[in-house]
């Protein structure tokens, strides 16, 4: 596993075209994309001929430039949708035609879903990544809330966790809120968390990915796509 960090896309088009993994006698990979792009559909009523449609409600689609893509999780109960660039898909499909591609909500949506079980009444998931963070809420069990959200700053954060706890009438005191990954890409700190919330915990991602010797450097990101 490779980690990369681009700034512009003539970045990327040169990393597909020279780097050594990706040019490598291999013909299949996973690719997540994260933005901010994407939608939720419950199983029961998912039409892919309509993807447009549903993923319109949420975000301007450009047929043109964009490919819509659908991703089932929790046993297909919810199909997560999303967009990723038709140039990105010409650069890779040379390289990896049998490239699985999804939004990054699926993957993060799919990791809550799985460990959301002997819940408290009133559970947070959060998960961060380098200036944003996914979060989701359950009461009862149930998945009430999940959303992707720019963090620049501390004060972001409190915000968007304090008005999921205002709408969803959760107790500030008692909700169980679980993070996941680095806190310091969302500006924060599991200290500084505690003086608001009283049952809040950093936790470690479940771990299904076994490391040869030498490459374990990647899971040392937090990152969820290095754990699981």
């Amino acid at each position: 596993m490779n980690l990369y960090t681009l700034q512009e896309e003539p970045d990327l088009v040169e990393l597909i075209g020279t780097d050594d993994l990706i040019n490598a006698p291999n013909t299949s990979g996973k690719l997540y994309s994260h933005h901010q792009g994407f939608t939720l559909v419950p199983g029961l009523v998912f039409n892919p001929a309509h993807s447009q449609t549903y993923l319109s409600f949420a975000t301007e689609v450009d047929p043109l430039q964009q490919e819509i893509t659908y991703t089932g999780v929790g046993n297909n109960t919810i199909q997560v949708l999303g967009t990723v660039a038709h140039t990105l898909l010409d650069s890779l499909d040379s390289k990896l035609p049998e490239l699985e591609i999804a939004h990054g909500a699926a993957h993060v949506l799919d990791f809550f879903l799985n460990h959301a079980k002997e819940l408290l009444h009133q559970e947070i998931f959060i998960h961060t990544a380098p200036n944003s963070m996914y979060i989701a809420a359950f009461k009862g069990g149930e998945l009430m809330v999940f959303n992707r959200f720019l963090i620049q700053e501390e004060t972001a954060l409190l915000r968007y966790i304090f008005t999921i706890l205002q709408e969803l009438a959760f107790d500030q005191a008692h909700c169980r809120i679980s993070f996941y990954g680095n806190l310091d890409w969302v500006h924060s700190s599991l200290e500084n968390l505690k003086k608001f919330f009283k049952n809040i915990h950093a936790l470690v991602p479940t771990q299904k990915i076994a490391y040869q010797k030498g490459a374990e450097t990647f899971k040392n990101t937090l990152l969820l796509e290095a754990y699981w």
